[in-house]
């Protein structure tokens, strides 16, 4: 199913929302972030496997939130990414909307977790809340992590396999790399309301492993912790500001910088 469809008294529900209106939303987010075990031992220069869970809210004062097309999560040098050496059998159109996931993907799974959605008009009370379930796969030789999204058992909302696109990229400074998570268009508005996911909760594995230079390797692994025992983090939420017509301009893009204890 490749939109989102809003069903039954639902559909009622929305659409008087839509009706309401519109004022500006004030934007605010956190980013909590942490490693499995929390202070892994580092032996010489040899990376250590770990887990990794990260936390993303987007309130507005329990309202209706901007929609987020983008969301770009920084990570700290002393974490090493391992993508490429899983396996990345499936890519984007394997998966987005089918019926079920191949079972040559499995091999690419490295982690899990949970989410929420709002839908409304920003500002205002949410029309709709939905909890989803997510699964993390690694796509396209390592250059991908690929957040599939799955309505929760009993919400109203159909949602099947539907696919964000997280993108690495080079980072600087105090950042090794970078991951930007791209929202589809029609996972963003639906019939003239707002979409915004206001929750992700999302841990990659500390178990599953992959063969690199003849060892058995996580998808992350911490190379170096300082002194202080903490490492820098920064997440920066990219809001959407194509208002449409009788909605206001979105907020401004909001960063975040913090620290996650090594």
């Amino acid at each position: 199913m490749r939109r989102l469809l809003v069903v039954g008294g639902a559909v009622a529900v929305c659409l008087a929302v839509a009706a309401t209106v519109a004022f500006a939303a004030t934007n605010s987010v956190t980013y909590n972030s942490k490693l499995s075990p929390a202070h892994p031992k580092i032996k010489g220069k040899k990376p250590v496997n770990v887990g990794y869970e990260g936390i993303l809210d987007v309130s507005n004062n329990g309202l209706q939130p901007d929609s987020a097309p983008l969301t770009t999560i920084f990570f700290p040098k002393q974490l090493q990414n391992n993508a490429k050496a899983f396996p990345s059998p499936c890519s984007v159109a394997d998966i987005d909307g089918k019926p079920s996931i191949p079972a040559k993907c499995k091999p690419a799974l490295v982690g899990s977790g949970t989410a929420t959605s709002f839908a409304g008009t920003p500002g205002s009370a949410p029309a709709l809340t939905e909890k989803l379930v997510v699964a993390a796969y690694n796509a396209k030789k390592g250059k991908q992590l690929l957040l599939v999204l799955n309505q929760a058992p009993g919400e109203p909302v159909p949602i099947v396999n539907r696919v964000i696109i997280g993108t690495l990229g080079k980072a600087s400074g105090k950042f090794g790399y970078k991951v930007g998570f791209a929202v589809p268009t029609d996972l963003q508005n639906v019939g003239g309301l707002q979409v915004a996911l206001t929750h992700f909760d999302v841990k990659i594995s500390k178990s599953k492993t992959a063969k690199l230079k003849g060892k058995k390797v996580t998808y992350l692994q911490l190379k170096s912790c300082p002194s202080s025992k903490k490492v820098p983090t920064q997440t920066t939420v990219h809001f959407d500001n194509s208002a449409g017509a009788g909605q206001p301009a979105a907020g401004p893009d909001v960063t975040v910088n913090g620290t996650m204890a090594c």
